[in-house]
């Protein structure tokens, strides 16, 4: 244990880093474990239902705002595009927004900025040298050093677009709550009937606007999916080599903590804390 014997400025450092990532290493590894448990027996669940936890259900893509796909100019709720230099380089723009899952019966406010979005490709094109595009498309690519870079010295590149277009049937694995999970059965509101002493109860009714579910990554899990298809089971598996943090962080921690221990006890050994 020569290494606690004699504790060094660099050591020390390292017992700090150990302690700090310790936590969120464990932390990790705990979100892997709940979110195996509740992706292994997942199966879809209509949205009529209005499922709540983690959940796999399908609807129609509904617009919340306005947005165009680059290449196809198609509205969507999101797009990725995929930027291929003759170089090999690749590199990929996406633009997402809320959006809405509804059916029939009811419908879901959608929208996680870390979801996976697994999309069929949309559309493609080749952009020569030097070649003029919409101002649309420039300023997407203008938002990428490397593509600014590659139409700088008139590279022609390959683009490929991937979208979630309005209307489309989507699949969405989340965490989904309801959008009022606070409120009273029935809103009551007084209103009178015209006489002095009498009036009626009303209740308060959603309005349609309203989504009936909230559905996003969960606080806890921080994982969200949007398909274009019914995902795989590879989609939703969870490699098992995340959860080493359960052991690991506790035992990083634990053993910084011990060696900045034997260092303080060394310094006050010597006189100097």
């Amino acid at each position: 244990m020569e290494l606690l014997l004699q504790p060094t400025v660099a050591g020390a450092a390292f017992a700090g880093l150990a302690v700090a990532g310790g936590a969120p290493w464990f932390g990790d590894g705990l979100r892997t474990l709940r979110l195996r448990r509740h992706l292994k027996n997942l199966v879809e669940t209509p949205l009529a239902e209005l499922p709540t936890g983690m959940v796999h259900v399908r609807g129609r893509v509904t617009l919340e705002s306005p947005l165009f796909a680059p290449l196809s100019g198609q509205p969507c709720a999101g797009f990725r595009l995929e930027v291929e230099t003759t170089r090999g380089q690749t590199f990929a723009i996406d633009e997402r927004r809320p959006f809405r899952l509804v059916t029939d019966e009811s419908a879901a406010h959608v929208f996680d900025e870390r979801a996976e979005w697994l999309l069929a490709v949309s559309a493609e094109r080749e952009v020569a040298s030097r070649e003029a595009v919409s101002s649309h498309l420039e300023a997407l690519l203008s938002r990428s050093a490397e593509a600014r870079w590659a139409r700088g010295i008139g590279q022609p590149l390959r683009l490929v677009e991937r979208m979630l277009a309005a209307g489309a049937e989507c699949h969405v694995v989340g965490y989904a709550r309801q959008s009022r999970p606070f409120e009273l059965p029935a809103e009551i509101e007084w209103a009178r009937t015209g006489t002095d002493d009498r009036h009626a109860l009303l209740e308060g009714r959603r309005t349609s606007h309203e989504p009936d579910l909230w559905i996003d990554g969960g606080g806890h899990l921080e994982f969200m999916l949007v398909s274009d298809r019914a995902p795989s089971t590879d989609a939703l598996r969870i490699g098992a080599a995340r959860m080493i943090g359960l052991a690991g962080g506790p035992l990083v921690s634990l053993g910084g903590l011990v060696y900045l221990a034997h260092a303080a006890d060394q310094l006050r050994a010597a006189g100097r804390f």
